[in-house]
């Protein structure tokens, strides 16, 4: 089994850091970061999952793996099974149609299909290699993402059956998001009744992948119902944060640990969300909302004295129950990216700009494996990593790709739309909100964008 690795030295085996030092995003800054974007992507993290996680014996996808990619467990973890169905699929539907990216979402899909399901059509959690049942907890979010992943599949591989099914599954989970839960995030069951922004999160989740897929005002409706919860309960401008866990009509629960709970990682991943639908329906206010969402949470959840963003914390300052609550993890700097940098291409604002290149800096210099490559998932709070293992219950093939696809892609519509300009161009000031329109991706541009991104090579 691979040991720890000990602290790198300074610039060895780490990315070439991209100097922005004037703070300006150039059409050279904006090359270098797509490129970066592109190799970590490409070159290593897609091939790394193709290689290590499919079980050819038993089906599905391997979610225990080591450093190098070796199995510490059989064990497989049906949201991260369905999260990686639907990744390949996606890839397959707006990267490039390879064969082998469809048959890799079709082998997830099937050990889901063949085992993932109870008599009563809620879904396992965790299944042994075979796919003997090992837990049903969290079986709520387990479905959203395999619902994900069937109408993505479905629509990579033209079979409306999968779609039908998707659908129907959607039907089964809707009641069930927004209800009352005795179950806080990161927590245990107590006597109380919680609103949950997690439960938020993921209808906009569903509903955001299905209306790309078959645009529906049914789709529009629960984006809609999403973003207003969002707002109304859980951002809480008054107090500077967007609370994890609050009372069903939304007040505030501050006299308990869990409804002081904030999370800034999960905050910014909803409000880059909320960015993407402001930019689909031209709503400025709504955008820059979700601006304020995004450095609310990093002004609470930086690390001034070691860098990277804390895992949770309360808003008080008072100790939180998550005894990882100090550590930096994986998804929450890459969301962080995701965010910072559709934000900062779409207005301009220095302050955005300098926030992206400190989570860039932290995020690429620390997180990336240069021996076994992938990237570690768990570090201390100093930076080192915790373990070692590249997957497992909760770290699989989806955070990761999603955002350096995303980023990748936004790159590239900047360094065409600043090309088209003759580098004169420089920012899209305000997003151009009053032209804002969605394309065959479900992706939300402005026109201008449109047009320029077709002279981007590698961008379809």
């Amino acid at each position: 089994m691979p040991s720890l690795p000990g602290p790198l030295p300074k610039g060895e085996g780490r990315p070439v850091q991209i100097d922005s030092s004037d703070g300006t995003f150039s059409r050279e800054y904006a090359a270098a970061l797509r490129e970066q974007y592109r190799a970590a992507l490409w070159d290593d993290m897609i091939p790394w999952w193709e290689r290590h996680s499919p079980d050819q014996e038993c089906g599905g996808y391997y979610s225990c793996l080591e450093r190098d990619g070796q199995t510490y467990a059989g064990d497989k973890y049906l949201w991260l099974v369905g999260r990686q169905a639907w990744m390949f699929s996606h890839l397959y539907n707006n990267a490039e149609p390879r064969p082998e990216w469809l048959e890799l979402a079709r082998h997830g899909a099937r050990f889901l299909l063949a085992h993932g399901f109870t008599e009563s059509g809620k879904m396992h959690f965790r299944l042994s290699r075979e796919g003997r049942p090992r837990a049903g907890c969290l079986s709520l979010y387990t479905e959203c993402f395999a619902a994900m992943a069937l109408a993505e599949l479905g629509a990579a591989s033209g079979d409306e059956g999968l779609w039908d099914r998707a659908v129907a599954m959607v039907d089964r989970i809707e009641p069930r998001l927004g209800a009352p839960s005795d179950t806080p995030m990161l927590g245990y069951p107590i006597h109380a009744e919680f609103h949950l922004h997690a439960h938020d999160m993921m209808r906009l989740t569903v509903a955001w992948v299905l209306n790309a897929l078959q645009p529906a005002a049914r789709w529009e409706d629960a984006i809609s119902r999403s973003v207003a919860s969002v707002l109304s309960k859980h951002w809480k401008p008054e107090l500077g944060a967007l609370l994890e866990n609050v009372a069903p009509d939304g007040a505030a629960m501050l006299d308990m640990p869990e409804g002081r709970m904030v999370h800034p990682g999960h905050a910014i991943e909803t409000a880059w969300m909320l960015m993407e639908v402001a930019r689909a329906r031209g709503d400025e206010a709504l955008f820059q909302t979700a601006v304020e969402i995004v450095l609310a949470s990093l002004q609470r959840g930086w690390d001034e004295q070691y860098g990277g963003l804390r895992y949770v914390l309360n808003l008080d300052g008072s100790p939180p129950h998550p005894i990882e609550a100090d550590m930096k993890l994986w998804w929450p700097h890459g969301e962080t990216l995701c965010a910072l940098l559709l934000a900062w291409i779409h207005t301009g604002r220095d302050d955005l700009g300098a926030w992206y290149r400190k989570v860039h800096e932290y995020t690429f210099d620390r997180f990336p494996d240069p021996q076994y490559g992938e990237w570690f998932g768990y570090l201390n709070r100093d930076g080192s990593p915790a373990f070692t293992a590249k997957a497992n219950g909760w770290k699989g093939c989806f955070h990761l790709p999603r955002i350096l696809f995303r980023g990748e892609r936004l790159l590239a519509q900047r360094v065409a739309a600043d090309t088209a300009a003759g580098g004169h161009g420089g920012r899209f000031l305000n997003a151009h909100f009053e032209d804002g329109q969605r394309n065959h991706h479900g992706d939300t541009e402005g026109t201008e964008v449109i047009e320029t991104r077709k002279t981007a090579s590698g961008d379809t």
